[in-house]
């Protein structure tokens, strides 16, 4: 009977012992299973470091710089720094989000690092919500020229001269013999600054009519619209009051209710561009 009495004393020792055991395991455990706060955000900025440098684009003419600093993030296309801001990383995905607004809403544009088939290089990926994608090869490392070249192209302002006598002129419907950089104006309709050339391409901003923008003539080409028609798209870069796609009233036009903190560049039909300010009434 002595040794039946103790059996349930003995059974709740050794049920206490595994237990003990279980809860001392799971405590060595926790430690390697989970990822401390600093390591994410080490693999974070790292990420945002290797996305880093300048790159030459496949189909975009010109050099991309990208930059991260100081939780910023700083995309130049040749000499135009682009409107951004940063937004998720995913370390584990090798994958950086860039807010923009297109189509009357914030979209994303998605850069990922690319490793080639034996792990010794990358290149970077731009994909854009409408399915535009672009892949950068690496030319080299943001150095302290590029710096300061960042530092002032961000801080500099293009002046908007006033033309001493307005003349209204027809659309410059014919490519100019000598390509290049010239300004030119919108007529009398509001216009939208193209993500890439062609009318189905995400509308960025809308530009208010009678403005100016710069034309880089060299990059103007044929587009066969959905319709059939063939028309001609050129880079253009803008500075100035805008609104969003959402914000466009079909019946008024556009109120702008913004204004770049930086030039913005996109695509527009460079056969409703004006080679000078029409005249006001």
């Amino acid at each position: 009977m002595k040794h039946l009495s103790n059996r349930p004393l003995r059974l709740a020792a050794a049920a206490a012992m595994v237990i003990s055991l279980l809860a001392a395991c799971d405590q060595s455990k926790s430690p390697s299973n989970s990822v401390p706060a600093s390591a994410a955000q080490d693999g974070r900025i790292a990420l945002l470091k290797d996305i880093s440098g300048v790159w030459t684009p496949t189909a975009t003419p010109g050099l991309t710089t990208i930059y991260y600093a100081d939780n910023r993030l700083q995309i130049l296309q040749g000499d135009t720094p682009l409107a951004v801001t940063l937004g998720d990383v995913d370390p584990g995905e090798g994958t950086v989000n860039v807010n923009t607004v297109a189509r009357g809403k914030e979209e994303i544009l998605t850069i990922r690092k690319q490793w080639n088939t034996d792990h010794t290089a990358y290149n970077l990926s731009m994909t854009g919500s409408d399915g535009y994608q672009e892949t950068l090869g690496f030319v080299r490392r943001v150095s302290n020229d590029d710096m300061n070249r960042i530092s002032r192209l961000t801080v500099a302002k293009t002046p908007v001269p006033q033309p001493s006598q307005p003349v209204e002129t027809s659309p410059a419907s014919t490519v100019p013999s000598d390509r290049g950089v010239i300004d030119m104006w919108l007529g009398g309709i509001d216009m939208n600054l193209r993500s890439c050339p062609g009318s189905t391409c995400a509308a960025v901003i809308v530009v208010p009519k009678d403005s100016k923008v710069n034309a880089d003539t060299s990059t103007i080409r044929n587009v066969t619209e959905s319709s059939g028609a063939n028309t001609p798209w050129v880079r253009v870069t803008y500075e100035g009051a805008y609104c969003t796609p959402a914000e466009l009233d079909q019946q008024t036009g556009c109120t702008p209710s913004h204004g770049t903190e930086a030039p913005v560049t996109g695509w527009m039909n460079y056969s409703r561009l004006l080679a000078a300010p029409r005249a006001q009434q």
